[in-house]
């Protein structure tokens, strides 16, 4: 399954960079993307598509967060430590927590990420 998704996303990623559909490119983007997947062999990217969509999700929120922030309304700072159970996770909120801008991760350990955050009460 996650060989079909890899080829189906780098066939993609083909067509849209290029800008045009032929047979060739399409061709092209299988063998390309299907080496690149049995030359790296990734773990978990049926969860890719998951983590996107929360991205997304969290796109209003950046949105907001950037008006509150370049209007001034909210002030103070704050340092937030959260757990993570795996790196995709880790990988999965720092993204998150990165794409608004009044939070940004500052440290990424195992198990853990500490987060600066503005706007909150100060610890």
């Amino acid at each position: 399954m996650s060989v079909l998704f890899a080829v189906l996303i780098g066939t993609t990623f083909f067509v849209v960079l290029y800008g045009r559909i032929d047979t060739e490119l399409v061709l092209y983007g299988v063998l390309i993307s299907f080496l690149s997947y049995e030359l790296t062999r990734p773990q978990r990217l049926e969860r890719f598509p998951i983590m996107v969509f929360k991205l997304f999700l969290n796109l209003p929120k950046a949105v907001y967060e950037s008006v509150i922030l370049i209007l001034g309304m909210e002030e103070g700072r704050s340092l937030i430590e959260e757990s993570v159970k795996d790196e995709w996770e880790d990988l999965e909120k720092t993204l998150t927590i990165t794409l608004t801008p009044k939070t940004l991760v500052i440290v990424s350990e195992e198990e853990r990420i500490v987060v600066h955050k503005l706007g909150g009460r100060e610890r």
